[in-house]
């Protein structure tokens, strides 16, 4: 119970953070992207993970991130083989043979509106960004030239298909699926899955740590609510 409990707290933890600074955190969880993106290997995962955040950034707005402007949220963790299935164990960890990210980013309705009305286009520019970075496997081709398997995968984020119940929101259920190995990995000191949300832990000042920390605690209040009903309704 309390390690489920921890693994909560600490899902709300990276929401609070992804949510904050959009101004309704209801409807912008509708505005969103997902993505799986195969590597080589995990190496130096919290660089590989801004490089991500930054491809992206500069493929839709055409520069870098700044302190001085918001654009989108995003939310990314590694990911090993066999993941889903419940244990890890310590040598795949140490030595996943498929390293991958998993991540979700959050776009203003401005924005959304923009990418939804060409989605296969910034599909396209954002998984041809990303392919760019020499720490990115490559596509596997069949004999016949054409792609077995794609290295960067990107889709809009489908609410239904994460209709956890141990969250109030599927955002929260997706966040918790997508760091499941470092949750694992964390309770065994091996600290290379730690997931990042940008631009947060780029730029976060005073404030806006206490702005996403006030956040945590409505959203908490609100998972603490769902826990009850949920309880109530079995």
């Amino acid at each position: 119970m309390k390690k489920h409990q921890d693994e909560i707290h600490e899902t709300i933890m990276y929401l609070s953070r992804l949510l904050d600074k959009h101004t309704n955190i209801v409807e912008v969880q509708a505005n969103a992207l997902i993505f799986t993106i195969q590597v080589k290997d995990l190496y130096n995962p919290e660089r590989v993970q801004r490089a991500i955040f930054e491809k992206i950034h500069r493929a839709i707005y055409g520069k870098l991130s700044s302190p001085d402007e918001f654009n989108f949220t995003m939310f990314i963790a590694p990911d090993v083989e066999g993941s889903r299935s419940g244990y890890i164990p310590d040598h795949v960890l140490h030595d996943p043979m498929i390293p991958h990210y998993h991540g979700i980013i959050l776009f203003s309705q401005s924005d959304w509106e923009v990418i939804r009305e060409n989605l296969s286009y910034w599909k396209g520019k954002i998984r041809s960004s990303i392919m760019d970075m020499r720490e990115i496997k490559d596509n596997e081709i069949d004999q016949y030239g054409c792609f077995k398997n794609e290295s960067v995968w990107i889709d809009l984020f489908d609410k239904k298909k994460c209709n956890d119940a141990k969250h109030q929101s599927p955002i929260g259920g997706y966040v918790q699926y997508a760091m499941k190995s470092h949750l694992q990995a964390n309770r065994r000191s091996i600290y290379t899955y730690q997931p990042k949300v940008y631009p947060f832990d780029i730029y976060a000042n005073d404030m806006d740590t206490s702005s996403a920390s006030h956040l945590f605690a409505v959203l908490y209040g609100l998972q603490k609510k769902f826990q009850m009903n949920s309880s109530f309704s079995r």
